[in-house]
């Protein structure tokens, strides 16, 4: 909100106030960019948009380990979009904090696989990175 005083031959005016909306829905995307498009390892781009973290962005590495188009993760839930088996299955409250660090096992195209997942995460976003493990 903004207020703005006026004065007339040194006499006050009443106080004007104008209402500036902010659109604060426009989340930047995964940076660098190049980085996280080309990085080899599934990659997932997330941003809390107070309801929760949603998906942003998914690398192509994402697309072609889980089968899942890339462009058809954004605006899905994380806690749906994380695809771990198990009971070692992580909460979503873990997830969107920073130093999440766990093996877990998901099912890719080629059957269940073990990864490191872990994510690097600030107050308004973060990545879930998965680090294939070999068994």
């Amino acid at each position: 909100m903004v207020h703005f005083l006026q004065t007339a031959d040194d006499a006050e005016i009443a106080d004007e106030t104008m209402t500036v909306d902010v659109d604060d829905s426009s989340v930047p995307a995964p940076q660098p960019a190049d980085l996280f498009d080309g990085h080899p390892d599934p990659v997932l781009y997330y941003a809390n948009e107070g309801h929760g973290p949603v998906i942003r962005a998914a690398n192509e590495a994402f697309a072609a380990t889980f089968g899942v188009p890339a462009d058809q993760l954004a605006g899905t839930p994380l806690s749906e979009a994380v695809l771990v088996t198990g009971a070692e299955t992580a909460a979503e409250t873990q997830l969107d904090t920073d130093g999440f660090d766990a093996v877990v096992t998901c099912e890719t195209d080629s059957g269940a696989a073990s990864f490191r997942l872990r994510t690097v995460a600030s107050e308004t976003s973060g990545y879930v990175l998965y680090t294939p493990l070999d068994d």
